[in-house]
């Protein structure tokens, strides 16, 4: 099993990364749990005093729901997997889908940090759209679509937050008007 750690987490839980280590195999059900403990023991009163853990009367450890939320990622999937519905997959023909992986991880962090950031930015991918539709329709210039790294790491969605299209676009010649 590979685990990667999240200090900033652990330091504000003022957890060990044994301590977390051996919660995580718990959680999961895994077997090797007492295995775990042969080699890095934890100190179960400790856990308990924190809220992380029951000490139940047969001296076994349950989980509390505090430990449990330390692995769950409380919705920011959901919220990854419609941004990258929502971002285009091409740009004529060069992919804009790079390093998904690091581009995920990434994601979730800043709407782990703010919530509220994911409906903004589905937004402002919808205006942004919109927005070069229109110009393509006028024969305006947009400069090509940023790699999606890019447009996580350089915040490319304030360039479109604030932009609305709600009206169609209209001639403002009217023809034959003077006839009348």
């Amino acid at each position: 099993m590979k685990v990667s750690l999240n200090l900033t987490k652990l330091k504000g839980n003022k957890l060990t990364p044994s301590e977390f280590v051996y919660m995580l195999l718990k959680s999961e059900g895994d077997k090797q749990v007492q295995k775990y403990l042969e080699i890095l023991p934890v100190d179960a009163e400790k856990l308990q005093e924190r809220g992380f853990v029951k000490i139940m009367p047969d001296n076994s450890l349950t989980l509390r729901q505090k430990a449990l939320d330390l692995f769950k990622v409380r919705g920011c999937e959901d919220c990854w997997d419609q941004f990258l519905v929502a971002y285009p997959i091409k740009d004529q023909s060069r992919p804009l889908h790079n390093d998904k992986k690091r581009n995920k991880l990434k994601y979730i962090s800043l709407i782990e940090k703010n919530p509220d950031l994911h409906e903004t930015i589905l937004q402002a991918l919808e205006n942004e759209k919109e927005d070069r539709k229109r110009a393509s329709w006028i024969n305006e210039f947009r400069p090509r679509w940023k790699m999606m790294s890019s447009y996580i790491n350089q915040e490319a969605w304030t360039m479109y937050e604030a932009t609305e299209h709600d009206e169609p676009i209209q001639d403002e010649q009217t023809y034959g008007e003077d006839l009348i």
